[in-house]
């Protein structure tokens, strides 16, 4: 895990160091540059020691010709099955690093190595004879790869902020990012938080050459005609092999290993998993903790208690991270991180578990990150097909009595949440709309209405439909539009809401602590496995994830496995009725700040007001616009902002 930079005709070894400086917090171990004078080009890589951590593992790295260099950010898993491999055709390795694997694989197969690959990765890899530049990123889009070009000049890094220290290249917001932010409070792929910037999109790489960037899409989360016809028991005791095969492939590491563990399902079986397949290597496990009177307004399953006892029985050293509502200093610094406008509370979890994993020594961390995109563990998608039913009701009985009754229903009363009532007033936003269109608007936080009394008229010359966010959502829907709703909230999830979000705030915050994060549960092999399943074994009835509970029973006790769900977020809710509320209110009441020239502050804080009564629950829709507020303030200062 590291951070990379490159640049092709332009810049300078100044510049190029400077990129790689500001990324120094991804690769605190070792720093190189390959600066080629005669081209107006340069490598540059900062290192995270992970495998191999001699001085032979050192980038950027040549071949063994020397005609091309490497930087590389990620893990290759599989990658001494392919040295073996490449060692019968010929190739010699000084070192025992997968980056150079990496370079042989490229010199043997060209652009198809990457279809060999299984692991993370964002690289580049420059021929100094033929001036082409091959740029390339993972199958799901775990570690992130921005660029930018203009004109013949052509550079990427592994973060959008080294890049604006070329000249020329100048942070310029984005209005379809502020408008994401607000309605997913996250940015679709492949825009950014930056008119200029962009990501090249997982499954993907190119090649730059003579000032032109050409696109290739290597590999998609398979669509099956036909789903499998293998009985249930045989299905899972092949998913148990894939995933005893991923958690063993992803402990590999010449540094201490341990985990993020909510005391969930996916986190958990991870946990259990590592233990048996490494029963004597110490392991350590990290929880995030919140105070008795924020659950108790979330109204959330404890799950330090559920991880304390899947720590106890898997014999991990367990360490709980407790977290306080005062964060506004720790969000600008996440805000900086993320580069994007990502107003995910979880981004911060993830900073202070990985921070208190690197000071105990723990630098790579397992999570469970994937199992709900991948297995069908969301609610919004249970609620989608619940929609189906509900809509069998009468019209009169569903308009007429229950939607006004659960409409007049507090979501709180007395500091206490009230979670079927929060549940059921965000069911009933959508459930007028057909199952999939339920899932797509279901999940935003503002309806078209609430949006036009939320923004400035000029990011509003759209139809609802046609804004980016939403646009996104239909365009990938036209890949799966023939399979089933199940397949099809699995597919937009995984090409999507995981990439856009979970994985971008994953890597970002746990890189902000020199720390580097595995998703076992997105391993290519289990995702593919996963995407030929029939829809009932992800959601049988009400049952979500069916296939992987059955699989995990081999690893875990069913208090564990079928626990209530909890996501891995932060209290909110009581942080919105305290502290956290009245910067909102700070913010939305100084009209000097830049975020007014996107954002109606009037009704921002009526909808604080409404929350804070009890009569709604807008504790995501404030922290949202708030999250996207605070980036606009903090990168105005130095771009231009929309004339709105």
């Amino acid at each position: 895990m590291c951070g990379i930079a490159g640049v092709i005709n332009g810049g300078s070894p100044d510049t190029l160091k400077q990129m790689a400086e500001l990324q120094a917090h991804r690769g605190p171990d070792d720093w190189g540059m390959e600066w080629f004078a005669e081209h107006n080009a340069g490598l540059a890589h900062r290192r995270l020691s992970i495998i191999d951590l001699s001085s032979a593992g050192h980038q950027p790295m040549p071949n063994k010709r020397g005609n091309r260099w490497i930087t590389f950010n990620g893990e290759i898993y599989n990658y001494l099955e392919l040295r073996k491999e490449l060692e019968g055709k010929g190739h010699r390795f000084v070192s025992h690093s997968d980056t150079e694997v990496i370079l042989a694989a490229y010199d043997e197969w060209g652009a198809a190595c990457v279809t060999r690959f299984n692991g993370m990765f964002a690289f580049g890899i420059y021929d100094v004879e033929t001036r082409e530049l091959f740029i390339a990123r993972d199958h799901l889009g775990i570690k992130p790869f921005y660029y930018t070009q203009r004109g013949d000049l052509f550079a990427f890094a592994s973060e959008a902020k080294a890049l604006f220290e070329l000249n020329g290249i100048d942070p310029d917001l984005d209005p379809d990012a502020v408008l994401s932010s607000l309605l997913l409070l996250w940015v679709p792929e492949p825009k950014t938080g930056f008119k200029n910037v962009w990501k090249l999109p997982a499954g993907h790489y190119g090649v730059f050459k003579n000032g032109r960037l050409t696109l290739t899409e290597y590999w998609d989360v398979p669509i099956p005609e036909a789903t499998t016809t293998e009985k249930e028991s045989d299905l899972v005791e092949r998913l148990r092999e894939l995933l005893e095969q991923a958690v063993r492939r992803q402990l590999l590491a010449d540094v201490p290993v341990g985990a993020f563990l909510s005391g969930g399902l996916d986190s958990s079986v991870i946990v259990a998993l590592s233990r048996k397949i490494a029963p004597s290597a110490k392991f350590d496990t990290y929880t995030i903790c919140f105070s008795e009177a924020d659950k108790k307004m979330e109204a959330m399953p404890d799950d330090a208690y559920y991880a304390r006892r899947v720590a106890e029985a898997c014999g991990t050293a367990h360490h709980e991270v407790f977290i306080e509502s005062d964060i506004n200093d720790l969000l600008e610094k996440m805000l900086w991180h993320l580069d994007d406008p990502i107003a995910d509370g979880a981004s911060i979890n993830t900073y202070l578990i990985s921070k208190s994993a690197k000071e105990h020594g723990t630098t790579v961390l397992l999570n469970g990150m994937g199992g709900d995109e991948v297995f069908g563990g969301y609610r919004k998608q249970l609620a989608a097909i619940l929609i189906e039913r509900y809509q069998t009701i009468p019209t009169a009985l569903r308009r007429g009595l229950i939607e006004p009754f659960v409409t007049v229903l507090p979501v709180a009363i007395a500091g206490k949440g009230i979670r079927p009532v929060r549940w059921a007033k965000r069911f009933l936003r959508s459930a007028s709309l057909s199952p999939i269109e339920s899932f797509i608007y279901g999940f935003m936080y503002y309806t078209p209405d609430e949006l036009g009394e939320m923004l400035a008229p000029a990011l509003l010359e759209k139809d609802f439909r046609d804004l980016y966010p939403v646009r996104r959502y239909y365009e990938t829907l036209e890949r799966v539009k023939h399979r089933s709703l199940t397949e099809q909230m699995t597919y937009l999830d995984t090409k999507l809401f995981l990439a856009g979000l979970n994985l971008c705030y994953s890597d970002k915050a746990t890189m902000a602590a020199a720390v580097e994060g595995r998703p076992p549960l997105i391993d290519k092999d289990i995702v593919q496995f996963a995407a030929r399943l029939p829809a009932q074994y992800k959601i049988n009835g009400q049952e979500q994830k069916y296939l992987l509970k059955k699989a995990a029973e081999a690893y875990l006790p069913k208090e564990i496995i079928y626990r209530p769900k909890a996501p891995f977020g932060t209290p909110l809710r009581a942080w919105m009725n305290g502290r956290l509320g009245d910067a909102v209110k700070e913010t939305f009441a100084d009209n000097r700040q830049a975020h007014h020239r996107f954002f109606k502050a009037s009704k921002v804080l009526s909808m604080l007001d409404a929350h804070r009564k009890g009569t709604s629950d807008y504790a995501h829709a404030l922290w949202g616009v708030y999250a996207t507020a605070k980036w606009i303030n903090i990168n105005a200062h130095k771009t231009s902002v929309p004339n709105l």
